[in-house]
C-alpha cells in the first residue's frame, strides 16, 4: 500500500488508505452531532523546543492564527527548568519533570510564575502490576489540570497517568503535599488518556481494556469512581485500521458531550510514501505517518452507547489531541485562524525527550504533526510553516499543544 508524501512544507493530500472501499463503512453509521462548544474562543500555540542562553529559558512558539514564532519573556531565575520532561500541557500550565532530581512542577510560561507538585518518588504501581527491571514508577505519562491552579486554588485538580500508565493519583496543586493514588486492587487495567469536564465537575479516563471510568475527585479524602462506561467499535473498516496500523486513543470534552478521537498510526514509511517492513528500520530514512482518525461520541448523562460521528456531522469544530496536551476543541472561526472540521495532530507516541538535553532516538524520529479533513479524510500540514523541512525532522522533544489561556 502506498501513501503518496511530499515535503512537509507543502501542502499535501494523503488519503487513508489506497482503496476507495476503505472510505466506506461496512456497517450503518449513526449521523450524531456534536454539541455546540462554548462561545468563548482561544487560540492555540504549537509549543516548540526552548532555547537557553546566559540562564535564561526562552519558550518559543509557533501561533496558528498569526502564522509566525512568538517569543514570551524569557524565563530566568527559575530553577530546574532546562533538564526537564514536559508531561503535561493544561489550562496554560506545563507539567514539568526532572528525571535528574524528581523535581516535578507546574510552569506558566507567559506569567512565568512556578508551583512546586510534590513528589511522584515515592509512588507505586497498583498491587497487581507486573514489574519489570527497567520500569521506573517515578515517571508520568500525561498530567491535566481541571481548571488553572491561580484562578481557582480550592477546587483546582491535577490528574496524573503514572508508571507507564499503571496507576492514576491526583492532587490539590497549590495545597496538596502528597499524591493520592486511586486504582481498583482487583484490576490490572492501565491507562491511555483523561480529560475533565468543566460542566459535569469530572474526569473521565480513558483504559485499555475499552472502558471510560468517571471519578468525582472534588473530595480530597475520597475519590469516587461512580460510572464505567465499556465501548465496542470496532467494525470491519476499524478492525483492518488495527491490524494495518497503530491506533492511539484520546479523550475529548465538547460542552456536555465526550468524544473518543482514534489516531491510526502508519509505522515504516519510506520517503517516497511507501510502506514496507523491516524489525529495524533506519531512522534517518524512515518516519511515522498519520493516516486516518475516527470519532466516537458519548453522552455521560445518559445510558446510551458510544456512536460513530458522522463525517459530514463535527459541526465546524478544531479538534486538538497530541503526547501530553490536554485534548480539546473549539468553534473553528475567521479569528483563531484554525480550520473548521478538522483535526490538529502532534506526535502520538513520540516521547518528548529532556528540555535542553539530547535524546538520540528522539531525536532520530521524524515527526508527525498535521491536519486531519474530517470530511474528505485527508492530511495536510500548517501553510507557510516558519522552519525548513530538516528541522521539523529533526526537532526534539516533540512539539506539543498549548493555549495560553484556559482553554476548558
Amino acid at each position: 500500500m502506498d501513501f503518496s508524501s511530499s515535503s512537509l512544507l507543502r501542502k499535501q493530500s494523503v488519503r487513508s488508505g489506497g482503496s476507495n472501499w476503505l472510505n466506506r463503512r461496512a456497517v450503518c453509521t449513526a449521523t450524531t452531532a456534536i454539541e455546540a462548544v462554548p462561545k468563548k474562543q482561544f487560540s492555540p500555540w504549537l509549543m516548540l523546543p526552548p532555547e537557553f542562553e546566559s540562564g535564561t529559558t526562552n519558550y518559543k512558539f509557533f501561533s496558528i492564527p498569526e502564522n509566525k514564532i512568538q517569543t514570551p519573556i524569557p524565563s530566568d531565575g527559575i530553577s530546574n527548568l532546562r533538564l526537564t520532561c514536559c508531561r503535561g500541557s493544561s489550562h496554560g500550565w506545563l507539567a514539568l519533570l526532572s528525571p535528574i532530581n524528581d523535581h516535578f512542577i507546574l510552569y506558566n510560561p507567559i506569567s512565568r510564575n512556578q508551583i512546586n507538585l510534590p513528589s511522584v518518588v515515592n509512588l507505586a504501581p497498583y498491587p497487581g502490576a507486573h514489574l519489570s527491571s527497567d520500569t521506573t514508577w517515578r515517571d508520568v505519562e500525561k498530567l491535566i489540570l481541571s481548571s488553572s491552579p491561580e484562578e481557582d486554588e480550592e477546587n483546582c485538580r491535577a490528574l496524573i497517568i503514572n508508571g507507564c500508565g499503571n496507576a492514576l493519583a491526583f492532587c490539590c496543586p497549590m495545597r496538596s503535599k502528597e499524591w493520592t493514588i486511586i486504582w481498583d486492587k482487583e484490576s490490572t487495567t492501565m491507562y491511555d488518556d483523561c480529560v475533565y469536564s468543566a460542566r459535569l465537575k469530572l474526569f473521565f479516563v480513558l483504559t485499555n481494556d475499552y472502558k471510560v471510568e468517571t471519578w468525582d475527585l472534588m473530595d480530597l479524602s475520597s475519590p469516587k469512581r461512580i460510572k464505567v462506561e465499556r465501548y465496542d467499535y470496532f467494525t470491519s473498516v476499524e478492525r483492518l485500521l488495527w491490524v494495518m496500523s497503530e491506533p492511539k486513543y484520546h479523550l475529548v470534552v465538547v460542552g456536555k458531550d465526550l468524544l473518543l478521537v482514534i489516531q491510526y498510526i502508519m509505522f515504516n514509511i519510506a520517503p517516497d510514501g511507501s510502506c514496507f517492513y523491516n524489525m529495524n528500520p533506519d531512522k534517518d530514512k524512515s518516519r511515522e505517518m498519520t493516516i486516518r482518525f475516527e470519532i466516537l461520541k458519548y453522552d455521560p448523562t445518559t445510558k446510551g452507547n458510544f456512536k460513530h460521528v458522522d463525517n459530514l456531522y463535527l459541526g465546524g469544530l478544531a479538534i486538538f489531541v497530541g503526547i501530553h496536551s490536554h485534548a480539546l476543541a473549539i468553534k473553528a472561526t475567521r479569528a483563531n485562524g484554525v480550520k473548521p472540521n478538522s483535526i490538529y495532530f502532534t506526535d502520538a507516541f513520540g516521547a518528548g525527550g529532556l528540555e535542553g538535553g539530547s535524546d538520540d532516538d528522539d531525536l532520530l524520529c521524524n515527526r508527525d504533526f498535521g491536519i486531519y479533513n474530517y470530511l474528505d479524510k485527508t492530511v495536510s500540514h500548517f501553510d507557510d510553516y516558519p522552519l525548513d523541512e530538516r528541522s521539523l525532522r529533526e526537532m526534539s522533544p516533540a512539539p506539543i499543544w498549548f493555549f495560553p489561556s484556559p482553554a476548558i
